[in-house]
């Protein structure tokens, strides 16, 4: 039974992550083509998958709390972290390849990969941490599970309100060979990403 909700929890969850990336990357593979609107509703379609796998997750892994099992979720939260590390790198990689990239033009600032370690090492991992706390704090757990929404939004606040629209800037914008933006845009997930295997590492060791 354990094997079968920490590799449900590990399908369901880099399914999102990996539906997440290709909807921004869909979109900035294809903003040359004529039907741009098309492009963006396919965009939010895939973001749409995305969320509605991401949304399996946080019960299962609530099944593990109540089962008091925190080393079944430490070492699913290692495993799928470090599969999103993975997947991510390997779909910056697909896309530098579509896009041709010259990583000698990336200007991302010491700012932004503080923000991008920040957002990303959260960003849909949001039920993980809260489901480590409550098993500290049982009785409050109850209301901890339910501030997953609202951090989530606020870590997708980011790239909503920030990353997007420097995309769409770069997709409006006359010089379409100026690939920072893009660049930038990869390198922060990839950093924050990677950050999340550290702590999810740590805090397995710790615990385990």
């Amino acid at each position: 039974m354990d094997y079968i909700l920490l590799i449900s929890v590990i399908v369901l969850q880099n399914i999102a992550v990996v539906l997440d990336n290709q909807g921004v990357f869909y979109l900035t593979k294809n903003f040359k083509q004529k039907n741009i609107a098309k492009t963006f509703a396919t965009k939010h379609q895939i973001d749409f998958l995305s969320r509605g796998f991401l949304f399996f997750a946080p019960p299962l892994l609530g099944f593990m709390l109540i089962k008091n099992n925190l080393d079944l979720i430490l070492l699913t939260f290692s495993i799928s972290s470090l599969i999103s590390l993975l997947t991510t790198f390997f779909q910056c990689y697909e896309l530098n390849f579509k896009l041709h990239l010259k990583f000698k033009e990336i200007k991302i600032s010491i700012w932004h990969i503080f923000i991008g370690i920040m957002i990303f090492s959260f960003y849909m991992y949001v039920p993980f941490y809260l489901n480590i706390i409550s098993y500290f704090f049982k009785e409050d757990s109850l209301w901890i599970v339910q501030l997953s929404p609202s951090l989530t939004m606020l870590s997708s606040a980011f790239v909503v309100f920030f990353l997007d629209p420097k995309l769409a800037k770069f997709i409006d914008s006359k010089n379409k060979n100026d690939s920072a933006v893009v660049l930038e845009m990869m390198m922060m997930r990839i950093i924050g990403r990677l950050f999340l295997v550290f702590i999810s590492v740590y805090i397995y060791l710790k615990f385990y």
